[in-house]
């Protein structure tokens, strides 16, 4: 019980834009692995954190309707952290405002 509180704890801080130490991070990927819940969670968390110039930056990157941009960005940016494709150096990128090429391609879907 100890450990699913620490974990929703480690996922929230991530999401409000704490970075977890690497070892968190490993932990929340496969918490995340086992539960579609929190999965689930973790993007309507994370869509929530973007105002409207974010909204519509990731719009134009996305190639869809600013209002779908940040539902569409956190479900795509957590699927790639479950499935292995972005780490915790891709995550350090991200909260520092780096958007790298593999960024971009995983917001893209590509």
């Amino acid at each position: 019980m100890r450990t699913r509180i620490a974990l929703t704890l480690i996922a929230a801080g991530f999401l409000a834009g704490c970075v977890p130490t690497e070892q968190q991070y490993a932990s929340l990927v496969t918490a995340m692995q086992g539960s579609k819940r929190m999965r689930t969670e973790a993007v309507a968390e994370c869509a929530k954190g973007f105002n409207s110039e974010g909204r519509r930056n990731g719009g134009m990157v996305l190639d869809v309707a600013d209002k779908d941009a940040p539902r569409l960005a956190c479900s795509r940016y957590v699927n790639a952290m479950v499935s292995g494709r972005a780490n915790y150096q891709d995550l350090l990128d991200l909260k520092n405002h780096r958007f790298t090429p593999k960024l971009i391609k995983i917001f893209q879907g590509r």
